[in-house]
């Protein structure tokens, strides 16, 4: 009985123990988790006393171990957002198919930035051309555009933005030039970095640019000095132009100062001031710098020899205009593609222009006979940007052109030089041009026939009984070489009284040679003359001037 008694106990406290062991044993120390948009690791003590697994549907969150028993450590696991707008889930942890706990997950977005490294940038008043950049760092979600620079400041290449994950934010980075402060207060520039779609930013993108001031420039001999120094720093001179600061302005090779006993002195003021400034071989990229407004008695200004000429862009800057004096203006070599607006305003004063040898397209239309009533010496020769010889391929050569190119069956531009009655001097040789040379009527465009008024003694005889249009009556040069001219010499050019002055065999007749205009003719004129006999029929009184006298005397 005893025996009996004692495996009934055993058997009682056997099944309380069992009872015991399949009861629910769960904690665990997180109910929830807000999460940034970067994502994160987050740590969860866990206790079971059976077999748990945790799951989530979200493709964003993992978890690990993702099963356990007893005390376990579990990592849940949130990736970086995609998208702007928070988003939610859950990770569940069951055990046979009862669900132990819920922990809810939220997780914020990116917003829409724009977030800039460095938000207030220091530069210097000048520097040399290469120098003069910035590269600032840029963290944004957003395709993005520059607003509100200054002239001063030049936002030239894009950036490079892949948005390959959605809202998170990816780096870039922005570049942009400057120019020198020639002005002797700091200068200051807030660039906005805006959205280029899409609503405002919360916190605005903001670059806030302070330059140096640059040296202050007087008006008087001592500022004059600083601007001749400045301009030929800005230019980057290869040499010193015999500039030296021991030494005053007088000795300066690259100038001439106005003397008190010098004819033409613009005003007592001017005397010890520039009056003819002469710089060569430079490498710029701006062109003449605006201190050149500070040389306000300037009477000639000379500019040739830039580095690279035929693949620079320059624009003219507009303080040239302002020069009141000037009255030689030689800027030669050196890129230029652009006239400023006010460039008429030197029309007062201006009787010399050259232009020759950069990289205009055309005939600028402000160079004009009304716009320049005293000038006497035009020079639009070698604007040449490209190396081409046949002009229906002439599209093909860039972007930027390939010079002066200029059809005159199509325009008047040259027209209107050749209409040009004060004109002396006249260069339009290695350029573009094609087409016939224009042939006038007298009567039309006032254009008039030689008069008895135009003879001496009686030279022109044959030109006022033929009614020969009266073209270019004062010119002494005229230059039409080398272009892709084609067509008949009319007879105002061959008869020209002046036509034995100008060297017609190189510098009127030859075209281009073995070249193709853009119709897809030879080039040259078809009646170039071999000889003069028939000239100086024209005009006998002329042969003994100019015929070469072979006979010696004994």
């Amino acid at each position: 009985m005893k025996k009996l008694y004692i495996l009934l106990l055993a058997g009682t406290l056997l099944s309380a123990c069992s009872k015991d062991d399949t009861s629910i044993k769960f904690n665990s120390d997180m109910d929830n988790i807000e999460a940034e948009a970067v994502g994160g690791e987050y740590q969860v003590k866990i206790s079971s006393n059976r077999e748990w697994v945790a799951k989530t549907d979200a493709p964003w969150v993992l978890v690990s171990p993702a099963n356990g028993r007893g005390d376990v450590k579990c990592t849940i696991k949130i990736d970086s957002a995609l998208m702007n707008d928070a988003r939610e889930t859950k990770v569940s942890i069951t055990s046979m198919g009862e669900e132990l706990k819920s922990i809810d997950i939220r997780q914020e977005g990116f917003p829409r930035s724009i977030k800039v490294a460095d938000s207030e940038v220091r530069i210097a008043a000048s520097d040399a051309y290469a120098n003069r950049w910035v590269e600032l760092d840029i963290e944004t979600n957003v395709e993005f555009e520059i607003k509100d620079a200054p002239a001063w400041i030049i936002v030239k290449k894009e950036y490079e933005l892949n948005l390959d994950r959605g809202a998170r934010p990816r780096k870039t980075r922005i570049h942009f030039d400057w120019k020198m402060n020639s002005s002797s207060n700091e200068r200051v520039a807030t660039l906005n970095l805006v959205p280029k779609e899409g609503a405002a930013l919360v916190t605005p993108a903001t670059i806030t640019v302070r330059q140096a001031a640059g040296p202050r420039i007087e008006d008087n001999r001592k500022g004059d000095s600083i601007a001749v120094i400045t301009i030929c720093e800005k230019m980057e001179c290869w040499s010193d132009n015999g500039i030296s600061t021991q030494k005053g302005m007088q000795t300066w090779e690259c100038l001439r100062l106005w003397e008190a006993d010098d004819a033409g002195l613009p005003t007592p003021e001017a005397v010890g001031r520039v009056r003819d400034l002469d710089i060569s071989y430079f490498d710029t990229n701006e062109g003449v710098p605006e201190e050149i407004k500070h040389l306000k008695y300037l009477e000639t200004l000379s500019m040739y020899g830039n580095v690279n000429t035929m693949i620079k862009s320059i624009d003219l800057c507009p303080e040239v205009a302002t020069l009141a004096y000037l009255k030689d203006l030689r800027l030669a070599a050196m890129g230029i593609v652009s006239l400023p607006q006010n460039f008429a305003d030197l029309g007062d004063t201006l009787e010399t222009l050259d232009l020759n040898s950069n990289n205009l397209n055309e005939i600028p239309e402000v160079i004009t006979e009304e716009n320049f009533p005293h000038l006497k010496a035009l020079n639009l020769s070698s604007n040449h940007r490209a190396s081409i010889t046949d002009l229906s391929k002439r599209s093909t050569a860039g972007d930027n052109g390939i010079g002066m190119y200029v059809n005159m069956r199509e325009s008047n531009a040259v027209r209107k030089l050749l209409l040009w009655e004060n004109l002396e001097e006249l260069g339009l040789s290695y350029n573009f041009i094609e087409g016939e040379l224009p042939d006038f009527e007298v009567g039309k465009d006032n254009v008039r026939a030689y008069e008895y008024s135009d003879i001496q003694g009686d030279t022109l005889k044959w030109a006022v009984e033929r009614a020969l249009p009266r073209i270019l009556p004062n010119m002494k040069s005229l230059r039409i070489n080398l272009n892709f001219m084609t067509g008949t010499l009319p007879d105002w050019l061959l008869y020209h009284p002046n036509i034995m002055e100008w060297g017609a065999e190189v510098l009127l007749y030859p075209q281009l040679e073995k070249a193709i205009d853009s119709k897809g003719n030879s080039v040259g004129f078809d009646n170039v003359p071999t000889n003069y006999e028939y000239y100086f029929e024209a005009y006998p009184l002329y042969r003994g001037r100019y015929e070469f006298n072979d006979e010696i005397e004994e």
